[in-house]
Protein backbone atom coordinates (compact mmCIF):
# COMPACT_ATOMS: atom_id res chain seq x y z
CA UNK A 1 0.00 0.00 0.00
CA UNK A 2 1.23 3.65 -1.11
CA UNK A 3 2.40 6.10 2.00
CA UNK A 4 0.70 9.36 1.86
CA UNK A 5 2.64 12.31 2.16
CA UNK A 6 1.12 13.22 5.32
CA UNK A 7 2.07 9.65 7.01
CA UNK A 8 5.85 10.23 5.36
CA UNK A 9 5.63 13.51 7.51
CA UNK A 10 4.25 12.01 10.27
CA UNK A 11 7.06 9.54 10.70
CA UNK A 12 9.24 12.11 10.20
CA UNK A 13 8.23 14.25 12.81
CA UNK A 14 8.02 10.38 15.40
CA UNK A 15 12.11 10.64 14.69
CA UNK A 16 12.76 13.99 15.14
CA UNK A 17 11.22 13.86 18.76
CA UNK A 18 13.31 10.71 19.24
CA UNK A 19 16.62 12.66 18.00
CA UNK A 20 16.04 15.64 20.10
CA UNK A 21 14.89 14.24 23.24
CA UNK A 22 18.47 13.52 24.20
CA UNK A 23 19.70 16.65 23.24
CA UNK A 24 16.79 18.60 24.93
CA UNK A 25 17.66 16.71 28.15
CA UNK A 26 21.50 17.25 27.91
CA UNK A 27 21.56 21.26 27.38
CA UNK A 28 18.67 21.55 29.72
CA UNK A 29 20.22 19.59 32.55
CA UNK A 30 23.62 21.93 31.78
CA UNK A 31 22.02 24.94 32.69
CA UNK A 32 18.93 23.80 35.65
CA UNK A 33 20.92 20.75 36.83
CA UNK A 34 18.47 17.89 38.16
CA UNK A 35 15.53 20.24 38.41
CA UNK A 36 15.26 20.57 34.37
CA UNK A 37 12.03 18.48 34.10
CA UNK A 38 10.04 21.21 36.38
CA UNK A 39 11.17 23.70 34.27
CA UNK A 40 9.85 21.82 31.43
CA UNK A 41 6.85 21.15 32.87
CA UNK A 42 6.24 24.73 33.00
CA UNK A 43 6.06 24.81 29.40
CA UNK A 44 3.42 22.28 29.22
CA UNK A 45 -0.49 22.69 29.15
CA UNK A 46 -2.10 21.40 32.38
CA UNK A 47 -4.08 18.80 30.10
CA UNK A 48 -0.87 17.53 29.09
CA UNK A 49 0.57 17.09 32.86
CA UNK A 50 -2.71 15.57 34.43
CA UNK A 51 -2.61 12.42 31.80
CA UNK A 52 1.11 11.79 31.52
CA UNK A 53 4.65 12.41 32.83
CA UNK A 54 6.89 15.29 31.50
CA UNK A 55 9.16 13.02 30.14
CA UNK A 56 6.82 10.54 28.47
CA UNK A 57 5.45 13.63 26.53
CA UNK A 58 8.58 15.05 25.65
CA UNK A 59 9.84 11.67 24.02
CA UNK A 60 6.24 11.44 22.48
CA UNK A 61 5.25 14.86 21.36
CA UNK A 62 7.65 16.97 18.99
CA UNK A 63 5.77 19.84 19.32
CA UNK A 64 6.10 20.22 23.23
CA UNK A 65 10.26 19.65 22.65
CA UNK A 66 9.96 22.43 19.65
CA UNK A 67 8.61 24.65 21.99
CA UNK A 68 10.54 24.67 25.04
CA UNK A 69 13.78 24.91 22.73
CA UNK A 70 12.33 27.68 21.46
CA UNK A 71 11.58 29.52 25.48
CA UNK A 72 14.84 28.74 26.37
CA UNK A 73 16.80 29.25 23.65
CA UNK A 74 18.47 32.13 25.43
CA UNK A 75 19.56 29.70 28.75
CA UNK A 76 20.03 26.71 27.32
CA UNK A 77 19.95 26.47 23.32
CA UNK A 78 21.82 29.93 22.42
CA UNK A 79 25.36 28.78 22.73
CA UNK A 80 25.78 25.92 20.38
CA UNK A 81 22.71 26.57 18.06
CA UNK A 82 22.85 29.41 15.58
CA UNK A 83 20.22 31.35 14.27
CA UNK A 84 19.67 29.58 11.01
CA UNK A 85 18.61 26.83 13.04
CA UNK A 86 16.60 28.36 15.90
CA UNK A 87 14.43 29.50 12.18
CA UNK A 88 14.47 25.64 11.40
CA UNK A 89 12.66 24.95 14.54
CA UNK A 90 10.30 27.54 14.33
CA UNK A 91 9.37 26.22 10.96
CA UNK A 92 9.17 22.48 11.67
CA UNK A 93 7.03 23.90 14.74
CA UNK A 94 4.63 25.07 11.54
CA UNK A 95 5.18 21.60 9.86
CA UNK A 96 4.11 19.92 12.92
CA UNK A 97 0.86 22.17 13.26
CA UNK A 98 -0.18 21.61 9.56
CA UNK A 99 0.01 17.86 10.37
CA UNK A 100 -2.19 17.99 13.07
CA UNK A 101 -4.56 19.87 11.44
CA UNK A 102 -4.69 16.95 8.58
CA UNK A 103 -3.31 19.84 6.26
CA UNK A 104 -2.63 18.73 2.77
CA UNK A 105 1.22 18.05 2.17
CA UNK A 106 2.08 18.10 -1.46
CA UNK A 107 5.02 16.65 -2.98
CA UNK A 108 7.21 19.92 -2.70
CA UNK A 109 6.06 20.35 0.85
CA UNK A 110 6.60 16.69 2.01
CA UNK A 111 10.44 17.39 0.56
CA UNK A 112 10.86 20.65 2.17
CA UNK A 113 9.79 18.98 5.53
CA UNK A 114 11.80 16.31 5.38
CA UNK A 115 14.98 17.85 4.38
CA UNK A 116 14.04 20.44 7.41
CA UNK A 117 13.70 17.80 9.84
CA UNK A 118 17.12 16.19 8.36
CA UNK A 119 19.13 19.12 8.70
CA UNK A 120 18.34 19.58 12.62
CA UNK A 121 18.32 16.34 13.15
CA UNK A 122 22.20 16.53 11.97
CA UNK A 123 23.18 19.49 13.80
CA UNK A 124 21.97 17.76 17.08
CA UNK A 125 24.27 14.37 16.34
CA UNK A 126 21.49 12.52 15.81
CA UNK A 127 23.48 10.51 12.89
CA UNK A 128 20.55 7.34 13.31
CA UNK A 129 17.41 9.72 12.80
CA UNK A 130 19.12 11.45 10.14
CA UNK A 131 19.87 8.85 7.67
CA UNK A 132 16.41 7.43 7.76
CA UNK A 133 15.32 10.45 7.35
CA UNK A 134 17.43 11.42 4.67
CA UNK A 135 16.62 8.49 2.68
CA UNK A 136 12.94 9.08 3.04
CA UNK A 137 14.07 12.58 1.51
CA UNK A 138 15.74 11.16 -1.05
CA UNK A 139 12.33 8.83 -2.23
CA UNK A 140 10.64 11.98 -2.28
CA UNK A 141 13.01 13.43 -4.34
CA UNK A 142 12.35 10.87 -7.04
CA UNK A 143 8.79 11.81 -7.14
CA UNK A 144 9.52 15.55 -7.65
CA UNK A 145 9.23 16.57 -11.52
CA UNK A 146 12.39 17.15 -13.19
CA UNK A 147 12.64 20.74 -12.64
CA UNK A 148 11.48 20.64 -8.93
CA UNK A 149 13.94 18.33 -8.71
CA UNK A 150 16.71 20.47 -9.86
CA UNK A 151 14.91 23.10 -7.56
CA UNK A 152 15.42 21.04 -4.62
CA UNK A 153 19.37 20.14 -5.29
CA UNK A 154 20.16 24.03 -5.54
CA UNK A 155 18.18 24.86 -2.69
CA UNK A 156 20.60 21.74 -0.59
CA UNK A 157 23.64 23.57 -1.96
CA UNK A 158 22.86 26.81 -0.86
CA UNK A 159 21.98 25.05 2.53
CA UNK A 160 25.55 24.16 2.34
CA UNK A 161 26.76 27.11 2.19
CA UNK A 162 25.70 28.36 5.88
CA UNK A 163 28.29 25.64 7.04
CA UNK A 164 30.84 26.24 4.93
CA UNK A 165 30.96 30.13 5.16
CA UNK A 166 32.34 29.65 8.87
CA UNK A 167 35.60 32.30 9.84
CA UNK A 168 38.23 31.32 11.96
CA UNK A 169 38.89 35.06 12.51
CA UNK A 170 36.17 36.28 14.01
CA UNK A 171 37.63 39.84 13.71
CA UNK A 172 38.27 39.71 9.78
CA UNK A 173 34.44 38.65 9.58
CA UNK A 174 33.22 41.79 11.64
CA UNK A 175 35.25 44.16 9.70
CA UNK A 176 33.82 42.39 6.84
CA UNK A 177 30.55 42.63 7.74
CA UNK A 178 31.54 46.72 9.02
CA UNK A 179 30.25 49.69 6.50
CA UNK A 180 31.89 53.08 6.75
CA UNK A 181 28.61 54.83 8.37
CA UNK A 182 28.93 52.28 11.62
CA UNK A 183 32.65 53.44 11.78
CA UNK A 184 31.88 56.90 11.59
CA UNK A 185 29.41 56.90 14.65
CA UNK A 186 31.77 54.22 16.99
CA UNK A 187 35.36 55.51 16.70
CA UNK A 188 37.50 52.77 17.63
CA UNK A 189 35.57 49.95 16.48
CA UNK A 190 37.79 49.40 13.63
CA UNK A 191 38.46 49.23 10.06
CA UNK A 192 35.03 49.67 7.82
CA UNK A 193 35.21 46.99 4.96
CA UNK A 194 35.66 48.84 1.66
CA UNK A 195 39.60 47.41 0.64
CA UNK A 196 38.10 43.76 1.17
CA UNK A 197 34.94 45.01 -0.74
CA UNK A 198 37.45 45.96 -3.82
CA UNK A 199 39.17 42.49 -2.80
CA UNK A 200 35.58 40.50 -3.21
CA UNK A 201 34.88 42.18 -6.35
CA UNK A 202 38.16 41.04 -7.89
CA UNK A 203 37.56 37.50 -6.83
CA UNK A 204 33.67 37.53 -7.98
CA UNK A 205 34.91 38.98 -11.62
CA UNK A 206 37.61 36.25 -12.04
CA UNK A 207 35.34 33.10 -10.92
CA UNK A 208 32.23 34.50 -12.89
CA UNK A 209 34.13 34.73 -15.70
CA UNK A 210 35.63 31.12 -15.74
CA UNK A 211 32.41 29.84 -14.27
CA UNK A 212 30.72 30.96 -17.21
CA UNK A 213 33.33 30.32 -19.79
CA UNK A 214 33.46 26.73 -18.21
CA UNK A 215 29.20 26.84 -19.09
CA UNK A 216 29.12 28.08 -22.05
CA UNK A 217 31.86 26.89 -24.88
CA UNK A 218 29.45 28.04 -27.43
CA UNK A 219 29.27 31.83 -26.64
CA UNK A 220 31.77 34.47 -27.47
CA UNK A 221 33.56 37.13 -25.75
CA UNK A 222 30.99 39.63 -25.92
CA UNK A 223 28.22 37.22 -24.89
CA UNK A 224 30.25 35.93 -21.59
CA UNK A 225 31.04 39.67 -21.12
CA UNK A 226 26.69 40.44 -20.89
CA UNK A 227 26.34 37.56 -19.11
CA UNK A 228 29.19 38.49 -16.52
CA UNK A 229 27.69 41.64 -15.68
CA UNK A 230 24.08 40.00 -15.32
CA UNK A 231 24.92 37.24 -13.00
CA UNK A 232 26.93 39.90 -10.72
CA UNK A 233 24.93 42.68 -11.27
CA UNK A 234 24.29 44.81 -7.90
CA UNK A 235 20.42 43.07 -7.53
CA UNK A 236 22.11 40.14 -8.03
CA UNK A 237 25.22 40.11 -5.47
CA UNK A 238 21.81 41.68 -3.44
CA UNK A 239 20.03 38.60 -3.44
CA UNK A 240 22.96 36.47 -2.77
CA UNK A 241 24.02 38.50 0.64
CA UNK A 242 20.07 37.66 1.73
CA UNK A 243 20.50 34.57 0.48
CA UNK A 244 23.49 33.57 3.17
CA UNK A 245 22.34 35.58 5.66
CA UNK A 246 24.13 38.67 5.74
CA UNK A 247 21.37 41.32 5.57
CA UNK A 248 20.51 42.21 9.21
CA UNK A 249 24.60 41.08 10.06
CA UNK A 250 25.85 44.14 8.63
CA UNK A 251 27.16 46.73 10.90
CA UNK A 252 25.26 49.79 10.20
CA UNK A 253 25.15 53.40 11.16
CA UNK A 254 22.22 54.45 12.83
CA UNK A 255 21.56 57.01 9.68
CA UNK A 256 21.99 54.11 7.34
CA UNK A 257 19.76 51.76 9.23
CA UNK A 258 17.14 54.81 9.24
CA UNK A 259 17.04 55.33 5.41
CA UNK A 260 16.46 51.63 4.91
CA UNK A 261 20.36 49.78 5.02
CA UNK A 262 19.45 46.35 5.86
CA UNK A 263 17.19 46.08 2.69
CA UNK A 264 19.33 48.64 0.10
CA UNK A 265 20.73 46.43 -2.48
CA UNK A 266 24.44 48.69 -2.64
CA UNK A 267 24.91 48.23 0.77
CA UNK A 268 23.56 44.53 0.70
CA UNK A 269 26.11 43.63 -2.06
CA UNK A 270 28.88 45.97 -1.65
CA UNK A 271 29.40 43.67 1.86
CA UNK A 272 28.68 40.55 0.16
CA UNK A 273 32.24 41.14 -1.76
CA UNK A 274 33.59 42.40 1.03
CA UNK A 275 32.79 38.97 3.00
CA UNK A 276 33.95 37.20 -0.08
CA UNK A 277 37.01 39.06 0.01
CA UNK A 278 37.70 37.97 3.67
CA UNK A 279 36.71 34.61 3.35
CA UNK A 280 39.43 34.38 1.21
CA UNK A 281 42.35 35.71 3.19
CA UNK A 282 40.25 33.59 6.39
CA UNK A 283 41.24 30.70 4.38
CA UNK A 284 44.76 31.34 3.35
CA UNK A 285 44.00 33.35 0.24
CA UNK A 286 42.70 29.80 -1.48
CA UNK A 287 40.55 30.64 -4.12
CA UNK A 288 38.79 27.11 -4.24
CA UNK A 289 37.02 27.96 -0.67
CA UNK A 290 35.83 31.10 -2.49
CA UNK A 291 34.43 28.81 -5.51
CA UNK A 292 32.77 26.29 -3.14
CA UNK A 293 30.95 29.35 -2.06
CA UNK A 294 30.11 31.39 -4.98
CA UNK A 295 29.21 28.50 -7.71
CA UNK A 296 26.15 27.05 -5.72
CA UNK A 297 25.13 30.69 -6.14
CA UNK A 298 25.67 31.06 -9.53
CA UNK A 299 23.91 28.08 -10.34
CA UNK A 300 20.85 29.00 -8.17
CA UNK A 301 19.94 32.02 -11.22
CA UNK A 302 17.88 30.87 -13.59
CA UNK A 303 19.38 30.83 -17.10
CA UNK A 304 16.29 32.90 -18.71
CA UNK A 305 17.07 35.69 -15.98
CA UNK A 306 20.92 35.98 -16.90
CA UNK A 307 19.85 35.94 -21.06
CA UNK A 308 17.16 38.99 -19.96
CA UNK A 309 19.40 40.88 -17.81
CA UNK A 310 22.52 40.49 -20.18
CA UNK A 311 20.80 41.46 -23.34
CA UNK A 312 19.37 44.84 -21.56
CA UNK A 313 22.73 45.99 -19.76
CA UNK A 314 23.54 49.52 -20.77
CA UNK A 315 27.19 49.61 -20.32
CA UNK A 316 27.54 46.58 -22.81
CA UNK A 317 25.26 47.72 -25.46
CA UNK A 318 27.27 50.86 -25.66
CA UNK A 319 30.66 49.26 -25.85
CA UNK A 320 29.22 47.01 -28.39
CA UNK A 321 28.30 50.14 -30.86
CA UNK A 322 31.73 51.85 -30.12
CA UNK A 323 33.60 48.58 -30.95
CA UNK A 324 31.32 47.97 -34.22
CA UNK A 325 31.77 52.14 -35.58
CA UNK A 326 34.42 53.77 -33.68
CA UNK A 327 37.57 52.15 -32.56
CA UNK A 328 38.12 48.42 -31.09
CA UNK A 329 39.10 50.02 -27.49
CA UNK A 330 36.38 49.88 -24.98
CA UNK A 331 34.77 53.29 -23.25
CA UNK A 332 36.43 54.86 -20.49
CA UNK A 333 34.50 56.18 -17.50
CA UNK A 334 35.39 58.61 -14.90
CA UNK A 335 33.48 58.68 -12.10
CA UNK A 336 33.72 60.53 -8.47
CA UNK A 337 31.32 61.51 -5.72
CA UNK A 338 29.54 64.52 -5.41
CA UNK A 339 27.85 64.42 -2.45
CA UNK A 340 25.50 62.43 -0.45
CA UNK A 341 26.35 61.01 3.15
CA UNK A 342 28.46 58.18 3.88
CA UNK A 343 25.99 55.75 3.72
CA UNK A 344 23.90 57.19 0.88
CA UNK A 345 26.55 58.97 -1.22
CA UNK A 346 25.89 60.48 -4.53
CA UNK A 347 28.29 59.69 -7.94
CA UNK A 348 28.99 61.35 -11.13
CA UNK A 349 30.10 59.20 -14.12
CA UNK A 350 31.14 60.41 -17.59
CA UNK A 351 31.64 58.48 -20.43
CA UNK A 352 34.39 59.04 -23.18
CA UNK A 353 35.06 57.27 -26.62
CA UNK A 354 38.66 58.30 -27.69
CA UNK A 355 38.77 61.08 -25.25
CA UNK A 356 35.84 62.77 -26.19
CA UNK A 357 32.74 62.53 -24.35
CA UNK A 358 29.83 60.95 -25.00
CA UNK A 359 27.09 60.81 -21.87
CA UNK A 360 26.90 61.34 -18.23
CA UNK A 361 24.95 59.96 -15.09
CA UNK A 362 24.51 60.07 -11.50
CA UNK A 363 23.61 57.18 -9.12
CA UNK A 364 24.05 55.94 -5.56
CA UNK A 365 27.48 53.82 -5.94
CA UNK A 366 29.54 53.80 -8.82
CA UNK A 367 28.16 51.03 -11.54
CA UNK A 368 24.44 52.91 -11.26
CA UNK A 369 26.36 55.98 -12.22
CA UNK A 370 28.26 54.17 -15.27
CA UNK A 371 25.34 52.77 -16.22
CA UNK A 372 23.06 55.69 -16.39
CA UNK A 373 26.09 57.73 -18.31
CA UNK A 374 26.27 54.60 -20.49
CA UNK A 375 22.25 55.29 -21.03
CA UNK A 376 22.36 59.14 -21.51
CA UNK A 377 25.10 58.13 -24.29
CA UNK A 378 22.50 55.43 -26.30
CA UNK A 379 20.18 57.85 -26.15
CA UNK A 380 22.18 60.92 -27.76
CA UNK A 381 23.17 57.94 -30.49
CA UNK A 382 19.47 57.35 -31.08
CA UNK A 383 18.37 61.14 -31.11
CA UNK A 384 20.74 61.80 -34.10
CA UNK A 385 20.09 57.87 -35.55
CA UNK A 386 23.65 56.62 -35.10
Amino acid sequence: MAISNHERVNRALILLCQGLYPYLEQKMQSVHGVGWLAVAKSYLSDDQSLRRKPEEILYEDVSAVLKIMLKQWDQAFRKNLSNSERALISELLEVRNKWAHQSRFSTDDTYRALDSIARLLKVVSASAEADIVEKQKQEVLQMLSPEKAEEARIKEKLTDIHKLLLFRNEKLLRQALTHRSYVHENPGEGEHNERLEFLGDALLNYLSGEYLYRRHPEKGEDELTRRRSALVDEKQLAKFAIEVGLDFRMRLGKGAIRDGGYQNPNLLSSTFEAVLGAYYLDNDSNIEAVRAIVEPLFDSVPEQIVVIRSSVDSKNRFQEWVQRNVTPNPPVYETFQIGGLSHAPEFLAKVFVDKKEYGEGKGRNKKDAEKAAAEDALAKLKKHSL
